[in-house]
Order: structure tokens, then sequence, then C-alpha cells
């Protein structure tokens, strides 16, 4: 499998949760999707880096709250 059928696949099974941990974080649908879509941009361009890892998971989480504490601080 490819690198972007694996991570098209990963989105596809993990987007959900993905969803609800960033509107657990922000509090609202529309910028909870924006946060996602830069969390799964982000996690895309490590997806070579980071190999065989069994928690991408909890990596594309952690860019979750790297995003939104950063935009605490703006």
């Amino acid at each position: 499998m490819t690198d972007e059928a694996e991570f098209r696949q990963f989105v596809a099974l993990r987007s959900t949760s993905l969803l609800r941990t960033a509107y657990l974080l922000v509090g609202d649908w529309a910028h909870a999707e924006d946060v996602l879509q830069t969390a799964l941009t982000k996690t895309y361009l490590a997806w070579r880096r980071l190999g065989e890892i069994n928690a991408i998971e909890a990596y594309a989480r952690r860019v979750l709250v790297t995003i939104v504490g950063g935009q605490a601080v703006e």
C-alpha cells in the first residue's frame, strides 16, 4: 500500500474521532473542522517520518493540541 493510500485509510478510519477531540478543544464545530484539517495536513507531511509507529492517532491528537495551544497564545 502506498503512503497516500495508507494516509487516506487512516483519515477514513480516525477522522470522526479526531474531529470530536478537536471540538472538545475548541468548542465550535466549524473551528474544530478547520483545526482538524490543519492537523491532518501536518500529519500527512510527517507521514514518512512517522514510519511504522503504532501511535499515529496519538501523534495527530498531539498536533491538534499544539495547534489549539498556539492559537490561544496569539
